[in-house]
């Protein structure tokens, strides 16, 4: 059974929700749930319900498996199917390139 590393999975939603360039307040209005939960959330001090944790997940636009788990061997192709779909059109290409020649460096 996998145990939620709730600590890990607010620091994920910290870090994502400043990518995005939200405060807690924005993003708890768009979760429709309190900025103060957000913080909760955030320090991993509050268990969430499985309904909050989807408005998050929709809000930030990461999937559930890399908002809860991270990035693992389960998901690592959808957390790189993830960072393309958010790149303009023009960039794909460079970003396939780059991780080519990262991937090519790690062999």
């Amino acid at each position: 059974m996998y145990d939620i590393d709730y600590k890990a999975m607010g620091q994920r939603i910290r870090l994502r929700r400043k990518e995005l360039d939200l405060t807690q307040e924005q993003l708890a209005e768009k979760a429709e749930i309190s900025p103060s939960h957000i913080g909760e959330i955030e320090r991993g001090t509050s268990i969430c319900s499985l309904a909050v944790l989807v408005n998050i997940a929709t809000v930030l636009d990461l999937n559930l498996d890399t908002l809860i788990k991270g990035i693992s061997d389960e998901n690592v192709d959808s957390a790189f199917s993830e960072i393309l779909d958010t790149l303009p059109k023009d960039n794909k290409k460079l970003y396939i390139k780059l991780c080519e020649n990262i991937a090519d460096t790690l062999k």
